[in-house]
């Protein structure tokens, strides 16, 4: 990181959560393009410092890069909230980049599990509204279908009450075991799912999911990259066949996973 500008918890909004990282390498590859690696931690933990390697590693290699922290779901704070600290975090990015003689016009979103989801979803719905455009989006085991009710299979018994909070303060509907199958609340699941925003104005996808993930089924992935190929969008399904959820039984794939990355940006940037 010798001679990269590190630029450390700046604001982009007024809650505590708002908060993001930019790594701005010494000789960039491309002045127009940054990648943003978002956390995991289901929604209502977790912080930025989990994805700081991805973005020190794509500094080093020329691409200006950041992490983000966002507000985690509540009573009063949904998904779509998390969403729009994208935005906010987009923007200010933007600003922060452009005072370092940089115009960040194009965006390759990543990040894991929950953070995998808003990549995705952001990807997908907020296209036009989007400061900065994105071009691509390259997550690690996203959840693509909350509706589902072997979402979230791994978490079950005394914590079954858990998981279906989450849920609810995810989309902003009390969802439980009993309900999950009506109307509104399946309906209110699905417009949180990227499965449903699959299209053809979708940006290229790269996915890189266990083959035993213990939280969201393989046959979710394999239903997504199906709906992909059938618009006729570029992707690739990177396959840690060792691994769960943590993806840590697979050294040399999740090397291959970042030579995807580094492939994705060379092509769209």
């Amino acid at each position: 990181m010798e001679n990269n500008i590190v630029l450390n918890d700046i604001s982009y909004g007024s809650h505590e959560r708002q908060k993001l990282d930019i790594f701005i390498p010494k000789n960039p590859k491309c002045q127009c393009g940054i990648m943003l690696f978002i956390h995991g931690g289901g929604w209502i933990q977790g912080d930025k410092i989990g994805h700081i390697d991805d973005a020190r590693h794509f500094c080093n290699l020329g691409y200006i890069s950041a992490t983000m922290n966002y507000r985690f779901v509540d009573e009063n704070t949904t998904v779509y909230d998390e969403l729009d600290d994208i935005t906010a975090a987009l923007k200010t990015i933007k600003n922060e980049c452009r005072n370092y003689g940089f115009n960040i016009e194009k965006l390759i979103l990543s990040g894991g599990s929950a953070g995998a989801h808003l990549s995705l979803l952001y990807a997908y719905t907020r296209m036009k509204e989007a400061p900065i455009t994105p071009v691509a989006v390259c997550p690690y085991c996203p959840p693509v279908d909350c509706s589902k009710p072997d979402f979230l299979m791994g978490i079950s018994g005394e914590f079954e009450n858990w998981k279906y909070g989450v849920l609810s303060k995810c989309c902003g509907l009390e969802t439980n075991r009993e309900n999950l199958f009506k109307l509104q609340q399946q309906e209110a699941l699905k417009k949180i799912s990227p499965q449903e925003y699959i299209s053809e104005n979708c940006v290229p996808t790269a996915i890189f999911h266990g083959r035993h993930d213990e939280l969201i089924p393989f046959s979710h992935i394999e239903k997504f990259i199906s709906s992909l190929n059938e618009k006729s969008i570029k992707n690739d399904l990177i396959i840690y066949e060792n691994s769960g959820h943590a993806l840590d039984k697979d050294p040399e794939t999740a090397s291959k996973t970042k030579d995807i990355i580094k492939k994705y940006a060379e092509m769209y940037f």
